[in-house]
């Protein structure tokens, strides 16, 4: 069986892995979440951890609009959201933030493998927010005094660099689960360029929210507030209204016009050709036949879709999609929610 007739949505598909890999990465990501809401738990302040739920609805919303790439007809990108998390809540709480969101959409919506799981929070989430996090700080400087410039640039490097690397490692996943079918050189190559583009789009889209949070609640940046009038600026629950009802909007009405043609990871592997190959990756397991199956007889909502029903065309208002894009972000709000009191630093 050449295990890519039905490729996920978004993310990493079962079909990428080997079991044993998919089996290892598992476990690994189990042990980094945990030490990772354990740091978080004593390390993070109060005034960030709050930020968890509404944040991770927010990244909820904004991956499910796909952007057409200019110069690569055919393919499509999206937000990761990593390297923004990290920026805003710590690379801890972003790792953290992170495996909710691919949980969520791995079991209501078949997006991304449910073997494949852990990779996906390894390659979304712990890359971007560890590599991310430690070259932002190294550009900004002095967070408390860095200059709006200095912010800016050191989060488009982290953007470029973070989303490229957790890229980079789809196919030296896919070469350790002995599945690939093309020299590993030439998928990395596609994967990297790709992902380069996206990573621009990224970095601008954390450019918008970083500037936006700078000016109306700089002290959540790790900034000094600016002298002059308190009064002037929105409160703090104004802010988190303003970003949960933007992750709404994206997720109900913004979700329609998001592109439809394959994102970059589905292009790199399964439409775009290297030579004569018809496919870059093979896998005959029926383990992962299986969990397919099993993944798209139980998830509610697949491919933010009712079942069997044919994707909508662009632009199109959808109900279900803006039903699925809503009980995502919500759930999302909710479990986020719950960890953050968990996680809460007691006196």
């Amino acid at each position: 069986m050449s295990a890519l007739s039905c490729p996920l949505a978004m993310h990493m598909a079962n079909e990428l892995l080997s079991v044993p890999v998919a089996g290892l990465t598992l476990a690994a990501v189990a042990l980094v979440v945990a030490v990772a809401a354990r740091r978080a738990h004593w390390a993070a302040g109060d005034d960030r951890l709050p930020l968890m739920g509404v944040m991770g609805a927010f990244v909820f919303a904004a991956q499910m609009i796909n952007f057409t790439l200019p110069g690569m007809p055919g393919t499509s990108g999206h937000l990761g959201g990593g390297v923004l998390l990290a920026i805003l809540l710590g690379p801890a709480a972003g790792i953290v933030t992170m495996a909710a969101i691919l949980i969520v959409q791995c079991l209501l919506f078949q997006d991304g493998g449910l073997l494949a799981l852990g990779c996906n929070i390894i390659n979304m989430g712990v890359v971007p927010c560890l590599l991310g996090f430690v070259l932002y700080r190294a550009v900004l400087g002095p967070p408390a005094t860095a200059a709006a410039w200095r912010q800016y640039l050191a989060a488009w490097i982290a953007c470029i660099v973070g989303v490229t690397a957790g890229a980079a490692m789809v196919p030296v996943e896919a070469v350790a689960s002995g599945v690939l079918q093309v020299p590993i050189g030439q998928f990395l190559s596609v994967m990297i360029g790709v992902h380069l583009v996206i990573s621009l789009f990224e970095g601008a889209i954390t450019f918008a929210v970083v500037a936006y949070l700078r000016r109306v609640r700089p002290e959540l940046m790790g900034l000094e507030p600016a002298a002059g009038p308190v009064a002037h600026r929105p409160g703090y629950g104004v802010v988190v209204a303003s970003l949960l009802t933007t992750a709404l909007l994206l997720a109900a009405v913004a979700s329609w016009f998001a592109s439809t043609l394959p994102d970059g990871l589905e292009w790199s592997y399964l439409h775009h050709r290297f030579g004569t190959a018809g496919s870059a990756v093979r896998n005959d397991s029926p383990l992962v036949a299986s969990v397919d199956r099993l993944q798209q007889k139980w998830s509610p909502l697949p491919d933010y879709n009712r079942r069997h029903a044919p994707p909508p065309a662009w632009s199109q208002p959808n109900g279900w999609r803006s039903l699925a894009g809503v009980l995502g972000t919500l759930v999302t709000l909710g479990i986020l929610y719950a960890l953050s009191r968990w996680m809460r630093k007691k006196d």
